[in-house]
């Protein structure tokens, strides 16, 4: 009889336990948090779904759906927008929708760096140039050593021909970090629109040989073989830039800039009858 007791006792308090941790659960899922994190689960998996585009496509909108429940519950998370914004910029291509939400994410914490910095890449992405400018030296006055933000914020001053400013600029995103070819090949082009040519070519010849570094590492990387590209062409030598613009268009035929940039080249050798071809096909790409 005492046997039957404990045992019941036992069955008892397992059923309080597994309830208790029901309860627990649920609880969780009525936080922000939870689904916050439930978010960047989907969103890690998202990324790293490099062959099922399918099931890329169902993290990307289990992530959007996580992050709009995590507003949901608590509409005064910054962190929330912010992820939900970034997903939008990111994955989703929605720009006004991520606009808003670094609009959102600002105006719940002044200090968020990140969301400055985001918005003011969505702004740059609409043109708003000096609206961009305005968030990228906010987000320097709370972060004065992101290299990124310096350089965003040269690459638009740049874009309003403010090109006295952006070279400072640039060379502080350079003192930060100077292994970004990126830097090194805008900084020679602020520099050519001021007429600095010698010092614009030693920029070039940097980004070039950064860009070397890069496509060594990956040679499938797009952007290194355009970059260098681009930095031979603005060095003068347009035979050897057409060679890297050739590999572009082999490993991705829909990146417009590689034919516009060939067609220069082509342009500057004396083969106008080409570079139309070349102009033409990228605008059918949506380019210029």
């Amino acid at each position: 009889m005492m046997k039957a007791i404990l045992a019941l006792a036992f069955v008892a308090l397992a059923a309080l336990c597994a309830s208790s941790s029901s309860q627990e659960d649920m609880a969780k899922e009525d936080t922000a948090g939870y689904w916050l994190n439930i978010g960047n689960e989907s969103r890690e998996m998202a990324i790293n779904e490099t062959q099922n585009q399918t099931a890329r496509e169902i993290f990307l909108q289990e992530a959007r759906e996580a992050y709009d429940k995590a507003i949901e519950i608590d509409p005064q998370s910054a962190s929330a927008w912010f992820k939900k914004g970034e997903l939008q910029i990111d994955f989703l291509g929605n720009y006004e929708e991520a606009l808003n939400a670094f609009n959102k994410s600002t105006e719940i914490n002044p200090q968020f760096e990140d969301a400055w910095y985001q918005k003011g890449k969505t702004l740059t992405g609409f043109g708003y140039f000096e609206e961009a400018l305005e968030s990228y030296n906010k987000s320097l006055e709370i972060n004065p050593n992101s290299s990124d933000a310096w350089y965003w914020k040269a690459g638009v001053l740049a874009e309003l021909s403010r090109h006295e400013e952006a070279i400072p600029a640039y060379d502080k995103a350079i003192e930060l970090d100077p292994t970004q070819a990126s830097y090194w090949l805008d900084r020679g082009g602020a520099l050519n629109e001021l007429g600095q040519r010698d010092e614009a070519n030693v920029s070039f010849t940097k980004a070039a040989e950064l860009y070397d570094n890069a496509i060594e590492l990956n040679p499938k990387n797009v952007m290194a073989w355009q970059g260098k590209g681009t930095a031979l062409y603005h060095l003068g030598k347009y035979n050897e830039s057409i060679q890297y613009f050739d590999k572009v268009i082999e490993l991705a035929p829909m990146y417009y800039r590689s034919y516009h940039y060939k067609g220069r080249a082509l342009q500057d050798l004396g083969r106008e009858a080409e570079a139309d071809e070349l102009f033409a096909r990228s605008k059918e790409l949506g380019g210029i």
